[in-house]
């Protein structure tokens, strides 16, 4: 509520620079472009959290500019609560079967395993990976049934996978 309230209402989000959020200050109009369509308000996002919980997000929001330049640049938003990111790795997985490599049974998928950029790549990443998945499931229980393993041995056997 207090976010929401920090917005001005009427759905507009609250925003924050990161640099300013690092530096304890108001963002000053103009603000970089945002992706939030109802629109966004400069707000002191800083002052939203309790003190712990602000040093940490500041701790690490340094820690991953460090390694990713630009994060903590004048373009950067957080947004009311959010902030958006992209993994910063991407877990190599088979093409065809969509299963990690060097790591038999994981199939990686979606945004943290670095196969997306957002909700709606995620989603179609996921579809994809479980079509991919779909055969080893079924192939791993018509297996474990065919070998005359007793109720629930399959699922162990595609576990095992």
């Amino acid at each position: 509520a207090r976010a929401a309230a920090m917005g001005g209402g009427g759905l507009t989000c609250p925003v924050q620079r990161v640099s300013d959020f690092l530096e304890g200050r108001l963002s000053t109009e103009p603000l970089p472009p945002s992706s939030y369509r109802l629109g966004v308000a400069a707000a002191p996002l800083h002052e939203l959290y309790p003190p712990p919980l602000t040093a940490a997000l500041r701790d690490g929001m340094r820690a991953f500019a460090a390694s990713f330049p630009g994060f903590d640049g004048q373009a950067a938003l957080l947004h009311g609560v959010e902030t958006r990111t992209s993994a910063p790795v991407q877990v190599s997985r088979d093409h065809e079967t969509c299963e990690a490599l060097g790591l038999r049974g994981l199939f990686p998928a979606g945004e943290g395993a670095g196969y997306a950029g957002g909700i709606v790549s995620a989603a179609v990443d996921g579809i994809r990976v479980a079509e991919a998945l779909l055969p080893v499931l079924v192939g791993g229980i018509a297996a474990a049934r065919a070998s005359g393993a007793p109720s629930g041995a399959a699922q162990e056997e595609v576990g095992q996978r």
